[in-house]
């Protein structure tokens, strides 16, 4: 009987030992999947090419028309000129392309156009100073702090596109 008690308690050791080392080597497998699956989306993150600048692109029948609101009226630097395009510097990664309508153009002007050029400016006031002064330019809505965490105001370009300025509150 002696032997067949030692046998047994040798046995529960076992099966305890072999449960610690099954249990030890699930919860290593675990982490191993989660630094794999980790290393995979920091992997993914590191490879993203980077982004240098951004540029809205606005399509008109009139390009001279659009041109002069863009550089006279608004008073934005124009950066590139070429007979069917020009671009103007809205800060020093950010652009606003204007493009003649016609053969080669990749869009045509829309009667109402769903796009809006959003200027971030800590001036916003100043800015509804200075194109409230000029008589020709079209206001959508007067400068004001609504719901939104802005303070800005709306006009409308030659395009009928928006032109939207705001200060963040």
């Amino acid at each position: 009987m002696r032997y067949h008690t030692s046998k047994i308690s040798e046995n529960r050791w076992q099966v305890h030992a072999m449960q610690f080392v099954i249990q030890v080597f699930v919860r290593l497998a675990a982490v191993s999947c989660m630094v794999f699956i980790t290393h995979q989306i920091t992997a993914e993150e590191q490879s993203m090419p980077s982004i240098d600048s951004q540029t809205v692109m606005f399509y008109y029948d009139d390009l001279e028309e659009a041109s002069e609101f863009y550089e006279q009226t608004i008073g934005l630097e124009k950066t590139v000129d070429f007979d069917w395009v020009k671009f103007y510097r809205i800060s020093d990664t950010s652009h606003v392309g204007i493009v003649r309508a016609g053969a080669g153009a990749y869009h045509s002007p829309q009667a109402n156009n769903a796009v809006m050029l959003s200027i971030v400016t800590s001036e916003v006031d100043a800015w509804y100073e200075r194109l409230k002064a000029m008589k020709k330019v079209h206001f959508l809505r007067e400068i004001n702090s609504g719901d939104a965490p802005v303070r800005s105001f709306l006009i409308q370009d030659p395009g009928g596109y928006t032109v939207e300025f705001f200060q963040w509150l």
